[in-house]
């Protein structure tokens, strides 16, 4: 197996398989509603919702980076869209566009070889290796806080929503 293939086949798994780490982002989503997706404790900058929204958005601008697209990165605004439609449909269409994200970034790792990565890619530090590797770290690292979230909401009936909790 290539570095390429254990690379993709690491991306996937975070997203719909069963990592080493334990539940898949997906997995953890399942059961989420826009209501609670878009809850803020007092103590978190950040919604399920504005995870999942950043996490679409960095995997977006990694397939970008590949393909060699990208435009150029505004720290703080390129990959933290606003959240502005609060409603169900719109909840669920956010954890597709996730999913999709996640889809399109592992399909464009497949199509490259492993000679690739030690070259410097347009628009971010370091090789695409540690470009590839940093990915799987982030995704991981909001899995966590997703994780932690989820926990949160479900043990503490919070009042208003997003922004506005009580937590």
């Amino acid at each position: 197996m290539s570095e390429i293939e254990r690379i993709a086949g690491l991306l996937a798994e975070t997203f719909e398989g069963q990592p080493y780490y334990g539940p898949s982002i997906l997995t953890m989503l399942e059961n989420i509603t826009a209501d609670v997706a878009a809850r803020k404790p007092r103590w978190s900058a950040h919604t399920i919702w504005d995870l999942v929204a950043h996490l679409t958005a960095e995997l977006n601008y990694a397939r970008e980076v590949l393909e060699g697209t990208a435009e150029p990165w505004i720290e703080g605004v390129t990959t933290w869209p606003a959240v502005t439609d609060l409603s169900e449909p719109a909840w669920e269409q956010a954890v597709r566009d996730l999913d999709q994200a996640n889809r399109a970034l592992v399909e464009a790792v497949k199509q490259l070889d492993d000679a690739v990565l030690d070259r410097k890619p347009i628009r971010v530090r370091g090789p695409f290796y540690v470009m590839l590797h940093g990915t799987l770290q982030h995704n991981v690292y909001h899995a966590g806080q997703i994780s932690l979230l989820t926990g949160q909401m479900s043990l503490i009936e919070v009042e208003g929503s997003y922004g506005g909790s009580a937590l």
